[in-house]
């Protein structure tokens, strides 16, 4: 284990945060933890929900914006979002339209936070990316209107409907960079918190259905790049993958664990962070408004 950039030496922090539907309420532990510690980022990239938190912590990077999301989390419910589900069936797939579900309540949730808000409107540099369904290729987004780009990188596929930006159509970001951290380093970020939700260290369970191979497969082929991308980050940078918790049982559409996932991600990832001596270890009671109740690399 190498250590940290040394306190002489300018750094430019970000926080990149990856995408994982449901279980993004683990990065708002992550982000408590970080803020109660006075962690603060330079600039933020995000995929897929991180790309809606990440918009969120960029408006304006404190506890205040922070109890206001987790507010907008915990009272989420699966209809608010999925309204016809994700579990589905055969008959719902070959149906003549883009996707099971419509974005307008996923819409509704963006706009209930960031309203009207434009890239411009934020505090800090933000970027979000999106995959582009006719050419595969990923499209990052820094300017203008925030709702659709926000939409465009959470459309999980068939679940959610394909966006239309500048003529072009596009689906989850997660399809092609699930963890952005080379877009962090091309927009000057010397220090990387790493925002993403999956244990890559976990053993799957022998899949039982045709729709556990396929998930299971998606897994693999997203989570490829990431681990490529952490293996060759460039000498100089400073990289903390924050650690993630387990993922409980519930369903992929539903929002009844939001409460436990930001209470055990923020216990994990503030032991990380009071172990590696980064920034003030202080108390919950200190650092402001707790949530509202309903390894160090340098390479």
């Amino acid at each position: 284990m190498q250590p940290a950039t040394p306190p002489s030496v300018a750094v430019t922090t970000a926080f990149v945060l990856g995408g994982a539907g449901n279980m993004g309420a683990v990065q708002l532990g992550m982000l408590r933890a970080l803020l109660e510690r006075g962690v603060v980022p330079d600039l933020v990239v995000g995929c897929s929900v991180g790309a809606l938190n990440g918009a969120a912590v960029a408006s304006q990077p404190d506890l205040g914006t922070l109890a206001r999301l987790e507010a907008l989390w915990l009272d989420l419910s699966r209809r608010d979002v999925w309204p016809a589900g994700v579990a589905t069936s055969l008959v719902q797939l070959l149906r003549r339209r883009p996707a099971i579900n419509g974005n307008d309540g996923l819409r509704r949730v963006i706009e209930r936070f960031l309203p009207g808000a434009t890239f411009a409107d934020l505090q800090l540099p933000f970027a979000c990316v999106a995959t582009s369904l006719e050419s595969g290729g990923e499209r990052w987004f820094t300017e203008g209107p925030l709702a659709e780009p926000i939409l465009a990188s959470a459309a999980l596929p068939a679940l959610l409907p394909p966006v239309e930006i500048d003529g072009e159509l596009f689906i989850d970001g997660a399809t092609v960079n699930v963890v952005p951290m080379a877009k962090a380093l091309e927009m000057g970020a010397t220090r990387l918190f790493v925002l993403q939700v999956k244990d890559l260290d976990a053993v799957a369970g022998r899949p039982r259905r045709p729709m556990d191979v396929l998930l299971r497969a998606f897994v693999i082929s997203r989570n490829s790049r990431f681990v490529h991308e952490l293996a060759a980050l460039p000498a100089g940078v400073e990289v903390h993958v924050l650690p993630t918790v387990a993922w409980p049982r519930f369903r992929y559409d539903g929002f009844s664990r939001t409460q436990d996932l930001m209470e055990a991600s923020r216990s994990a990832a503030a032991t990380y962070l009071d172990e590696h001596g980064l920034g003030t270890s202080i108390s919950a009671g200190r650092a402001g408004s707790s949530p509202p109740s309903t390894g160090v690399a340098e390479h």
